[in-house]
C-alpha cells in the first residue's frame, strides 16, 4: 500500500488528477468534500473534477504531511493553482483516505486554509 500511497502523492503532484482518479479510486468510492457528498462513485467523481481541472492552467502542489494507519492514509498538501484567467488559488486540503487492497475505497477532503 506504501507504494501505491506514494504513487497518488505523485501523480496529485504533478497534477495528473484525472489520471489517478481512474487508477486508484474504486468504482463505487464515496468522496466527501468538506462534510458533504462530493461523489458516490469513480465516473461522478471523473466528471466533476473534469470541469474544475479544465480552468487550471498551472499546479503546484507540495507535500505537507503523510501518515498511514492500517488502511488509512492521511496526506495533506499545499496546493497553489492557476486558472485561465492568471488567478492564482491557494489552499491547504487534508485527504483522508481508506484503502481496499490496490483501491481508495472512501475519502474525505477539508480544506484546512
Amino acid at each position: 500500500m506504501q507504494n501505491k500511497i506514494n504513487e497518488f502523492i505523485r501523480m496529485n503532484q504533478a497534477g495528473l488528477i484525472l489520471d489517478l482518479c481512474e487508477k486508484f479510486y474504486d468504482e463505487n468510492v464515496i468522496m466527501l468534500n468538506n462534510g458533504a457528498i462530493f461523489a458516490r462513485s469513480m465516473k461522478e467523481a471523473y466528471e466533476k473534477q473534469k470541469g474544475f481541472i479544465s480552468k487550471v492552467k498551472e499546479f503546484e502542489v507540495k507535500l505537507i504531511a503523510k501518515e498511514i494507519i492500517g488502511n488509512k492514509s492521511e496526506l495533506t498538501f499545499d496546493y497553489s493553482m492557476t486558472g485561465e484567467d492568471l488567478a492564482i488559488t491557494r489552499f491547504i486540503g487534508k485527504h483522508v483516505q481508506t484503502w481496499n487492497g490496490q483501491k481508495i475505497i472512501r475519502e474525505e477532503y477539508q480544506t484546512i486554509e
